[in-house]
């Protein structure tokens, strides 16, 4: 299914025309237009909002580099720039370009560049669609649940109110639960087994005797052999599961690929 949105820019016809042939062997990309200057890459970057820019440097009246300043940065594609003059490099990575093709490049090199964009528009995509998911957990919050939203933590005389929301992980300390934050944590007297049946199992996966996590914190996940998952948490903690969970922790995880 095609989803790179590309635009193609440059002044020579028979440029264009490669690249049109290079683009077209590619089933994920789109091509949008062509443009022969660099007014009209920014008249077609407005108009089409791009995901990806093949833009020359040298123009006349105006060249990639000023028309990527003319750009803006909400409306800005990624872009790779293809030019016979390789003193521009430097200046095309000051602007943040995925990449420089120097004329005269093969067909290997092109598709080298390809694949490199390819990457910076996928990240692009799971950050987008990673927010998506925290706004749908926050939604979920405010909802009216039956499972606990908020734990009052009483220390020293104050009172701390921690939205499970915020919680990374649950992990068991003797007679307590460290509930662990991004940057802090707190100490909760309560039991393993009574927190689990307070929370919503949509949202906290029990995954050890000692350890429940939130799934909105999860960055990833993977089946590590011997029965065995590491979770690598959203502040970059590694926790391994216990054998004993595998699959129940299997189950929920294929649920959330489907």
């Amino acid at each position: 299914m095609k989803h790179i949105r590309t635009i193609i820019v440059d002044d020579e016809p028979a440029a264009r025309a490669r690249l049109v042939r290079l683009l077209a062997q590619d089933a994920e990309v789109e091509l949008i237009t062509e443009c022969r200057n660099g007014q009209e890459a920014v008249e077609a970057v407005n108009k089409h909002r791009p995901d990806l820019l093949f833009l020359d440097v040298q123009m006349p009246q105006m060249n990639g580099l000023e028309a990527v300043d003319r750009m803006g940065a909400d409306r800005m594609p990624f872009v790779v720039f293809v030019t016979a003059h390789d003193q521009y490099a430097l200046k095309a990575f000051d602007v943040n370009a995925v990449d420089y093709l120097l004329k005269p490049y093969d067909d290997d090199r092109f598709f080298a560049s390809l694949e490199k964009a390819k990457k910076h528009i996928d990240m692009r995509m799971n950050n987008k669609l990673t927010g998506r998911l925290m706004d749908l957990v926050r939604e979920h919050m405010h909802a009216k649940s039956e499972y606990t939203e908020v734990f009052t933590i009483r220390d020293k005389g104050r009172e701390h109110k921690v939205n499970v929301a915020d919680i990374l992980f649950l992990r068991a300390e003797g007679n307590y639960l460290c509930l662990q934050l991004k940057d802090r944590h707190f100490l909760y007297r309560l039991t393993m087994n009574a927190v689990e049946s307070e929370l919503d199992p949509a949202r906290f996966l029990r995954i050890h005797r000692s350890f429940i996590v939130n799934n909105a914190h999860v960055r990833s996940s993977r089946y590590s052999g011997n029965n065995e998952f590491i979770f690598t948490m959203a502040n970059g903690e590694r926790i391994v599961s216990g054998r004993s969970y595998k699959e129940q922790i299997a189950k929920v995880l294929q649920e959330q690929a489907a």
